[in-house]
């Protein structure tokens, strides 16, 4: 049975990969200036022939990625370069009535490396990453928006609207390929750590949106959701476990992204619901993002533990400069002296502290030094980024508390595809306390990393 469906993908993903090499060289004939342009033509007739209701668009991203410093694993070398199509994804949003649109994402990718360098199953993996149905509530009952607002509300396997990058998920919205800790570690956004698919923090759950435009101030937007949530089947919230290639199986404790459902999963672990709360403005007169979110839910089978999970967002963009930052806070209740690894470790990296605090944040800016080529479409962009995670505050170690700082540039060369590099160094913090086994590995008090992508849009 899953073979059968891992072939219908595979047979849905290799006819876009096959579409997408053969449309590029036809648009560089027919348009040597926007090769994507003539991608985007074919999809803006899928739209006129379906009178509007059936809208398609996509990216695919590739890229090269080495890293200096990490241990090594067994089955798992994290310092070997990886080569890969990190995404090629599909969006398709569905009119099926004035008021009721279904939306829904392919999400593939494929591993160039070897498994002993990317730890992949499968060099080949496709998945419907969010599918849902959106009603537009103020349309259907025809109310004055002006006066009430906007109104909507969504359910299937939506985006968790919690912070700034998750709904904002397609690359080509940022100016650099990875994410930051608050969109990794905590917010589980990316979980490249472990296999470079399912990007996006998605879960079956219903959403109600109300948007509403004071006057001259500004606009105001304020989601809230109820969605299955975080949770693990052991007793520790932070189970996930590798096993060093000295041999001890540890507890990394790193962060949250072990713990999301994956994308054909209907149900938790618990019967406990959990709540999300997203609340942002957005002034007129400058342009600017803020906003703030909350999350609360039980994560354990008993539903007597709790995760509770704090943030604050700020984008402020100009058309040749931005700054961004975020801020998260996680507050995990846990039963302490519990180890869940069975195997052979150190037991201060397996054994439960009990209640424990999670926390990361991140700023980022980025310029844009030159503009060429018609209209200035042209531009090579700077970006510097500055972020700092814990993901367990009470761990006499773990190798997820540290700093980074990240530089990178991003090449707008032809129109809708990017170019982009990025140095990044780690700094793990209380380093003197890693154990004998982790530093025998491999591991060091500073890792560094670079990557080389490329990215086309339509």
């Amino acid at each position: 049975m899953h073979s059968n469906k891992n072939n219908h993908l595979k047979i849905i993903s290799f006819g876009l990969v096959l579409g997408y090499s053969t449309l590029v060289p036809l648009a560089a004939e027919a348009d040597e200036v926007n090769p994507m342009g003539y991608v985007r033509s074919q999809a803006d007739k899928i739209s006129d022939t379906t009178d509007g209701r059936l809208n398609i668009s996509g990216y695919i991203n590739g890229h090269y990625m080495n890293h200096n410093g990490t241990p090594k694993l067994v089955g798992k070398d994290l310092d070997k370069p990886l080569f890969q199509m990190r995404e090629a994804s599909i969006f398709a949003d569905f009119s099926l009535m004035d008021n009721l649109l279904f939306s829904t994402e392919l999400e593939t990718s494929y591993d160039f490396s070897s498994k002993s360098t990317s730890g992949r199953d499968d060099r080949f993996e496709a998945l419907f990453n969010y599918y849902y149905f959106d009603y537009d509530v103020a349309s259907s009952f025809d109310w004055d928006t002006d006066k009430y607002g906007s109104l909507s509300v969504r359910g299937g396997r939506i985006l968790v609207p919690f912070l700034a990058y998750n709904e904002n998920k397609p690359n080509f919205k940022q100016y650099l390929m990875s994410q930051p800790f608050t969109a990794q570690q905590l917010s589980p956004v990316n979980n490249a750590a472990i296999s470079f698919q399912q990007y996006g923090w998605t879960d079956i759950g219903a959403s109600v949106n109300w948007t509403y435009a004071f006057e001259d101030a500004g606009l105001f937007d304020l989601k809230l959701s109820i969605i299955n949530g975080l949770g693990s089947e052991s007793d520790a919230l932070d189970a996930n476990s590798v096993q060093l290639s000295t041999s001890p199986t540890v507890r990394p404790r790193d962060g949250l992204y072990a713990n999301k459902s994956d994308w054909n999963e209907f149900r938790d672990n618990n019967n406990d619901k959990a709540f999300v709360a997203k609340a942002s403005f957005s002034p007129f007169s400058v342009p600017l993002d803020i906003g703030v979110s909350y999350y609360n839910g039980a994560w354990d089978n008993d539903e007597n533990n709790d995760l509770s999970m704090y943030g604050v967002h700020l984008n402020y963009s100009r058309k040749d400069w931005s700054l961004r930052g975020e801020y998260v806070q996680a507050d995990v209740e846990q039963t302490a002296g519990v180890n869940p690894v069975v195997q052979p470790g150190p037991a201060s990296l397996n054994t439960t502290t009990g209640d424990y605090q999670m926390n990361s944040w991140y700023v980022e800016g980025s310029y844009v030094p030159f503009r060429y080529g018609e209209n200035d479409n042209r531009y090579v962009r700077l970006v510097a980024r500055y972020d700092d995670v814990d993901t367990n505050d009470k761990a006499a170690f773990t190798p997820f508390d540290r700093s980074r700082v990240t530089l990178g540039t991003e090449w707008g060369f032809i129109d809708n595809v990017r170019m982009r590099y990025e140095w990044q160094r780690h700094n793990i913090d209380s380093f003197e306390n890693a154990p004998t086994p982790y530093v025998a590995a491999g591991g060091k008090e500073q890792i560094n990393m670079q990557m080389l992508s490329v990215i086309a849009y339509f």
